[in-house]
Parts: C-alpha cells; structure tokens; sequence
C-alpha cells in the first residue's frame, strides 16, 4: 500500500479510501480518494524513477491541459516536488484522476478509429510543444535493443535456460535485420506507450483522454505508429496464436489521418514500422526472460514472470509472421 508519509507529502486533504490499479506493467499504482478530490499515486519503477523523466511529466501533462487536451495534470507535493521518496528509497509521482473507461484489448473498428483519431489529435497537439525532452530514457532505439538483446543471448547461451527459447532466439536473430528503420528520420514529439490501456473512453464509447505519459520524448514517428498498430490489431499479447486484424488497422489508420498527416515519407514505412516494433518487442521480452527482472507479470496466470515472457515471446513472433503475410494489404491501406 501507499506509505503514511507519502500520503502526508501532499496537499490533498483527508483520504476516504486507497485502492490499487492493476492495469500497466511497469508501476505501482493506486487511485486515492480525498478530500480535495480523486488522484493516481504511483510508485515508480526504478529505470522511470529520474528527476529528468519528472520534470519532462510536468512539462508535458501542463501543456497538454494548457492546450485544452483532456490529460491528468501533475500533482506537487507540498514541497513543490514532483518525486517524493519513502522510507525504503522508492520514489512515488502523484497526478490528477480522470474519469473513464479503459480497455485492455481493441474491441472493434469503431473503437479503433476513436482511438486512431485520439492519438492523431495528441501528435498535432504535440507538434506546436516547444521543449527538449530531459530525460535520457528512449523508447524504441531499435538498434541498440537488439544489440542488447544480442548481448544477453551471448551471456546465457550455455545456460539451461536456452534449452526452451533456442529456435525463438534464432528466429529473431535471423529477422532484426529485415526490420530496422532508416536513422534520418524526423524527430517528433511522441507518446511513447500508445496501447489501448492508455487511452479513455466514454459511455457512448467516444475516446476522451490519454494517461500514462511519463515516456513522452521526441522520437521518429514511425515507432509510435508501429507500436499503435501492433498492440491494436493483434490479439493478446501472449496468445501462441496471435494474428494481426486488419480491419483494426483500416479502422485505426483512417481515424488517425482525420486528426494528423504524416509525411509521404512516413505515410510509406508505416506497415514496416510495425513489424520493426512487433520484433522489437519480442527481443526484450525474450531479454527479460533471461535476466528475469523488468516486465510485470500476471501470477494469476503464470508461475513466474519467466514464463510470462516466454508466452509473450511466442504471441509477438506469431503476430510478426502474420504480419508480413498481410504487408501487401497494409500497404494498399495506408496509401
């Protein structure tokens, strides 16, 4: 639970009640009520825990309500602070709560257009930010993933471990070649975590607002899209036989378009850059199988994060093959 003196740390009045939110796979989190209202404290993961990554939170979740863009704004502790620690060294965030539905997996075409404009409307909003990204954590440098996957692969190669993972390390292997992204690409203010978690939804299932922007920072474009896509138009994360929905995608690329056009540039690499991402993340959840020590895990499910990974593994390389079978069609898609 929240320790006592973090609660105390801000302004926020009597609390009524704590409870936990399960949803995300990196952060501690709980919705608080209170006097002065409801509110998100999350216990941060140690890699999203940097004084660099709080301000760029600030600055992002302030703009974006300064805007007019429906985001939880950033709480200060009574202190001013936007990290507070507890007792046992943890770092804690705090932010306003918003109210709305999430969704754990796209449902339809018409939730996946709501959510392709929401996400459109986001990166034009984000293209008038004038601000450089203090934090040092970037998502998707596809490069140097895969070098690090390559790394850990060599650490553990005669461990007993690879017994079960061998012909999955070998696939990857084989394939990050065929997926890297030209480097010259734009940099553009993006989300950096676009699944469907992170977005809300109304009763009459219009998309309302985006959550979880503690990852924001200035990357090409193409990694948001592909990880949009990828997480929409597959099937569970960690389903042996994943597939990638098409219909989601036609959906989902026409509500992003109304709201933000990508260049012709981009508009051409994007089918690519979600096989870029789909094996992207294959390669760091095969990691993390390894080093066993960074993803959440469902242990209502599973006995072990360990093996959490390993169905993860399987379901985003089931979802990869699938999707080079469609390319052709993901192309004629999108233009």
């Amino acid at each position: 639970m929240i320790p006592k003196n973090i609660l105390e740390a801000y302004d926020i009045g009597e609390v009524k009640s704590v409870r936990p939110i399960s949803i995300g796979l990196i952060h501690q989190t709980f919705k608080v009520r209170a006097q002065k209202g409801a509110f998100v404290f999350q216990r941060l993961h140690p890699i999203l825990a940097s004084d660099a990554i709080g301000k760029d939170f600030f600055v992002v979740t302030t703009f974006l309500n300064d805007q007019g863009f429906l985001a939880p704004k950033c709480v200060l502790s009574k202190k001013l602070k936007v990290l507070v620690k507890d007792s046992d060294g943890h770092k804690w965030r705090v932010q306003t709560f918003l109210t709305g539905k999430t969704f754990t997996t796209m449902r339809d075409t018409k939730m996946a257009k709501e959510a392709g404009a929401m996400f459109g409307q986001l990166h034009k909003t984000f293209s008038y930010l004038r601000y450089d990204f203090k934090s040092e954590k970037i998502l998707h440098e596809t490069e140097k993933i895969f070098f690090a996957f390559t790394k850990t692969v060599k650490k553990y190669w005669k461990s007993p471990l690879m017994n079960d993972v061998a012909a999955e390390v070998a696939f990857v292997t084989e394939e990050m070649h065929k997926v890297l992204l030209p480097k010259n690409l734009p940099l553009r203010a993006i989300h950096g975590d676009p699944k469907i978690s992170n977005l809300l939804f109304r009763a009459d299932g219009k998309a309302s607002g985006v959550v979880d922007l503690d990852t924001c920072n200035r990357r090409p474009l193409l990694v948001e899209t592909g990880d949009m896509f990828r997480s929409w138009c597959g099937l569970e994360e960690d389903n042996p036989n994943n597939a990638f929905r098409l219909e989601i995608f036609r959906a989902g690329w026409k509500g992003y378009v109304s709201a933000n056009v990508p260049s012709a540039r981009e508009r051409k690499l994007v089918p690519l850059s979600v096989a870029t991402i789909t094996l992207e993340l294959a390669s760091r959840f095969l990691s993390d199988y390894f080093s066993d020590n960074y993803f959440g895990w469902d242990s209502s499910r599973y006995k072990s994060r360990r093996a959490h990974n390993l169905a993860r593994v399987r379901g985003q390389l089931a979802l990869y093959r699938d999707i080079w079978k469609k390319m052709e069609m993901m192309k004629k898609i999108v233009g």
